[in-house]
């Protein structure tokens, strides 16, 4: 047997596995993408219309959301999409990638499938081979599909090299970053540390993109995920960063492989430090081992959400500054009303930010909940119900975690942004004030506690359905990223929390709204707390 015996094998079983998770990645990135494609000619069709948004994407609080890009000419539907669509779809296969390489690798090694397997005739290094191969074919077939997608949908403007450009450089980020996936697999020594490296390196990567977009547009090809922004399909092609990307992926397999050579399964070149030899004296219920079991996790998030803010800050100045972009205006409307400008601008890029802010924030919170069934699945509550422990404490201990989790998380981030964004003005007056950031924590809350709300109801009665959750913040998020350049109707955007109150600060704060919506969040929990009360545990 050689090192890669029986990698064919296992490719097949990797696709048994994860068909049902793989076919639903496929069919919602590219039904998305060639359903958005469909419209825009309908949205961005007539110059007027190129010529109104062109502008709006050349702010740049725009462009720290989705890049920067350069028009030459006579600028036609295809660029407008392009420059929307591009680095918001990258973003989404990178989460699926990431997803994808960590549960084929260090998950199934943490459940003890991977030494099962190798205890065959299998080579050491096929178990890794066949989820490269998986996480290639997977998005090879993204890539064919988003280029037959925008084939069919004909935009004005729209080129056959363009089309197979946007689709194939998007297969090589989302490939470049589920090989990122593979590596920190082989570096952390369980599946938590493994996704939280990765996404610690792929937002440091956001990070570098975004301050480079705004200020320094030429730095972006510093950042990997800043490629795909440079493939410019239907202005002046490049494939270039296709490329690098598949260069930088073959780098990151090599050295996946190199690191799975050189360590134990089941082990890690990063491991978890060893607990003491007595338990803590606050170690004493199921809300200290909630905490003691996810503390890192927990902290890391709130960490990272905190720079994700701090980072946003850093071009406050950049964006509500309009001297720089018209000297004139404080001769014409005197400095006050500038300055007046300058803050309406602050608010308005504050309260878009609060809101994806709260959609990051909702992330770890809602892990926390749906872990709680996860944990009941592999069994390792049977030794605390063992104990005289009720399911209400059990329950209690993983939702009271997750809500103070997310509300920290938020709190920090939002925190960051206006702290380092005053910071950075030239002009203090322009900036955020203590009352507009607190009504802008109290608009975001309620919407953050009613999704938890809605996990805790579906961990209570329906926990096979739990995936529901994350489709459910998948479809708040995209309506308010995307929402306002694809003209999306008033009804979808209420169809989540996320468009049930005003923009805050830039709008005042309903508190009719904030009362019913946190009423509703208390009303989800208490229905999932009854559900989980009567239902069968699921223990393994």
């Amino acid at each position: 047997m050689t090192r890669f015996g029986r990698t064919g094998q296992l490719v097949r079983l990797a696709f048994r596995r994860d068909r049902f998770r793989i076919l639903m990645w496929i069919v919602i990135l590219a039904a998305l993408m060639a359903s958005v494609a469909w419209k825009f000619e309908g949205i961005y069709g007539t110059p007027s219309e190129i010529n109104a948004i062109k502008g709006t994407l050349a702010s740049p609080g725009i462009v720290a959301m989705f890049g920067a890009f350069s028009f030459k000419g006579q600028v036609t539907t295809a660029e407008i999409f392009a420059n929307e669509m591009l680095l918001f779809m990258a973003l989404i296969q990178v989460v699926m990638n990431l997803a994808l390489s960590v549960h084929a690798t260090r998950a199934e090694e943490d459940l003890g499938i991977t030494e099962l397997v190798r205890a065959h005739a299998v080579g050491t290094l096929a178990p890794l081979s066949a989820a490269a191969i998986e996480l290639l074919l997977v998005n090879l077939c993204l890539g064919v599909l988003y280029s037959v997608g925008l084939s069919a949908a004909n935009m004005p403007g729209a080129t056959t090299q363009g089309n197979w450009l946007i689709g194939l450089g998007l297969a090589a980020t989302g490939l470049l970053f589920g090989m990122l996936g593979l590596l920190t697999a082989q570096v952390a020594d369980h599946a938590s540390s493994a996704t939280g490296i990765a996404y610690t390196l792929f937002g440091l990567s956001y990070l570098a993109r975004m301050i480079t977009d705004v200020q320094h547009p030429r730095l972006t090809w510093w950042s990997p995920l800043g490629w795909v922004e440079k493939l410019a399909p239907y202005n002046s092609p490049r494939w270039l960063p296709i490329g690098l990307s598949l260069v930088l992926a073959i780098i990151l397999l090599g050295l996946a492989f190199w690191a799975n050579n050189h360590r134990d399964i089941g082990a890690g070149a990063i491991t978890t430090r060893p607990g003491r030899a007595q338990a803590s004296a606050c170690l004493r219920g199921p809300a200290t081992l909630v905490w003691r079991r996810q503390r890192n996790v927990i902290i890391a998030w709130i960490i990272a959400v905190i720079i994700f803010g701090v980072a946003y800050g850093t071009v406050f100045n950049t964006i509500g500054d309009i001297l720089k972009t018209n000297p004139t205006m404080q001769q014409v409307f005197g400095a006050a009303m500038v300055h007046e400008a300058n803050h309406k601008i602050l608010l308005s890029f504050t309260s878009l930010l609060a809101i994806v802010m709260a959609a990051v924030a909702i992330i770890p919170g809602m892990q926390l909940i749906l872990k709680l069934h996860s944990d009941e699945t592999r069994g390792w509550l049977e030794a605390l119900y063992a104990r005289p422990i009720s399911r209400t404490h059990v329950l209690f201990s993983y939702v009271g975690t997750a809500f103070a989790t997310s509300t920290l998380a938020f709190i920090g981030g939002l925190g960051g942004i206006v702290v380092m964004g005053d910071a950075s003005l030239t002009h203090v007056k322009d900036g955020i004030s203590a009352t507009e950031f607190w009504h802008g924590v109290a608009a975001q809350l309620p919407e953050i506690w009613v999704f938890l709300g809605l996990s805790v109801l579906l961990v209570g009665y329906w926990p096979r359905l739990k995936t529901i959750s994350w489709l459910y913040l998948a479809l708040g998020f995209i309506t308010v990223y995307m929402g306002s350049l694809l003209k999306l109707p008033d009804w979808v955007k209420n169809v989540t929390p996320t468009g049930w109150m005003p923009r805050v600060p830039l709008h005042a704060l309903d508190w009719t709204t904030f009362s019913w919506m946190v009423g509703l969040a208390v009303v989800l929990v208490v229905i999932g707390w009854l559900g989980y009360r009567r239902r069968d545990l699921q223990m393994s």
